[in-house]
């Protein structure tokens, strides 16, 4: 058998059994859908920081392995939103060249107790797990002026709004769906909730005007 025959016949192989997997394993199955739409809000400059988010989604939720991570630059908490699913640690670390600290006060919905990690130098970071669904206000009390916002969620199907107001929530399984808003500033951007249907293969649009009612 020469060279060329047996090169055509080894192509031949692999097309005829990339052909026979399932569409699932080569990343093609269209098995699920995707939500996406425009977030306006009145009252506040942009809808910038919004969360748009899926409440509960079925199955075993798993957290990632690698940690999240907040930094603190500039006297900012980086990012001012942090999303992440149930059972995520988050990595603190301080990118400037003061102390920083980082705690935060029991949270109104009762996830959380009041902790207070510590304080540390430029380059220094703590680590924290974060095992319950709920919203922790981020602060420092070497500098009063600061403040950020971890959201924990129950599954990774969220988005965090720009400021030219679109989201999108790929990867989502079929199913109908509570869609929920978050703002860091509740009192001027009121929670709403939109029950969404995800149909395999598809897109789901759904627009949300937001509002202190």
């Amino acid at each position: 058998m020469n060279q060329r025959v047996f090169f055509t016949g080894i192509v031949l192989a692999i097309f005829c059994l990339s052909s026979s997997l399932p569409r699932a394993v080569l990343g093609q199955d269209g098995s699920t859908g995707a939500i996406k739409g425009e977030v306006t809000a009145t009252g506040v400059r942009s809808p910038e920081d919004v969360v748009v988010y899926i409440q509960n989604a079925a199955g075993e939720q798993k957290p990632p392995a690698q940690p999240a991570k907040m930094d603190q630059k500039k006297l900012t908490f980086v990012p001012h939103v942090l999303v992440v699913v149930k059972g995520t640690t988050v990595q603190f670390q301080n990118g400037d060249s003061v102390l920083h600290n980082i705690f935060w006060p029991a949270p109104d919905d009762g996830s959380y107790a009041a902790n207070n990690l510590g304080t540390w130098g430029q380059g220094d970071s703590k680590n924290f797990t974060f095992d319950k669904v709920g919203h922790v206000v981020l602060l420092c009390n070497v500098h009063a002026e600061m403040e950020g916002h971890l959201l924990v969620v129950q599954n990774p199907y969220f988005a965090v709004v720009k400021k030219e107001g679109a989201y999108e929530i790929k990867d989502v399984p079929p199913g109908t769906y509570n869609l929920v808003t978050f703002y860091p500033q509740p009192k001027k951007l009121k929670s709403k909730t939109i029950a969404v249907a995800v149909e395999a293969g598809k897109t789901a649009t759904q627009d949300i005007e937001l509002g202190r009612r």
